[in-house]
């Protein structure tokens, strides 16, 4: 059986997901050009008084997978500045960050035992493996779901086929 690299299992699923973000993102930026409301009503919007509001969930998301790509990617990190106050800010955010992906070289991801040490809250030790399975993941996907939430939660009309996709399911290619 072959075995599958952890650019195969993270890569296309982070970018696959990016996409999915930045489409329920357009549809809350729709939703408060239809009511009326400005784009603060979303962008500022938290589920919780001790959560972080939308923009932040966007950010941390991207991060992620920003310091994933340097860690297990090889890739050299980049600033992507953490100030977007704008739905177009945040597209193109996004849009950065799926190019990060889409440019990681395959050859360069380090093997799953590689270990390090990264900061994640606090610093600790990881394999690879581990970091994508326990941290990458996880926050990725805790951070997604939460700026979902946050859409649902004020009324914007999205639901499960909006996160996952699965009106183009066919259609995708990474």
């Amino acid at each position: 059986m072959p075995q599958i690299s952890l650019y195969d299992t993270t890569v296309p699923v982070l970018v696959r997901a990016l996409e999915q973000l930045q489409k329920i993102l357009r549809k809350g930026e729709q939703w408060v050009k239809e009511q009326g409301k400005p784009d603060s009503t979303l962008l500022e919007a938290r589920i919780a008084e001790d959560m972080h509001p939308l923009t932040f969930q966007v950010q941390s998301a991207t991060n992620t997978v920003k310091d994933f790509l340097t860690h297990v990617g090889a890739a050299d990190d980049t600033n992507l500045g953490d100030n977007e106050k704008t739905f177009r800010q945040l597209y193109d955010r996004i849009d950065k960050t799926i190019h990060l992906l889409r440019a990681a070289k395959k050859s360069n991801f380090v093997s799953a035992d590689t270990q390090f040490t990264a900061q994640t809250w606090p610093y600790l030790d990881f394999t690879a493996a581990g970091y994508v399975q326990t941290y990458t993941l996880p926050n990725f996907f805790f951070h997604h779901t939460t700026a979902y939430d946050v859409l649902r939660a004020k009324g914007v009309p999205v639901g499960k086929n909006d996160f996952i996709g699965t009106q183009d399911v066919v259609k995708w290619k990474l």
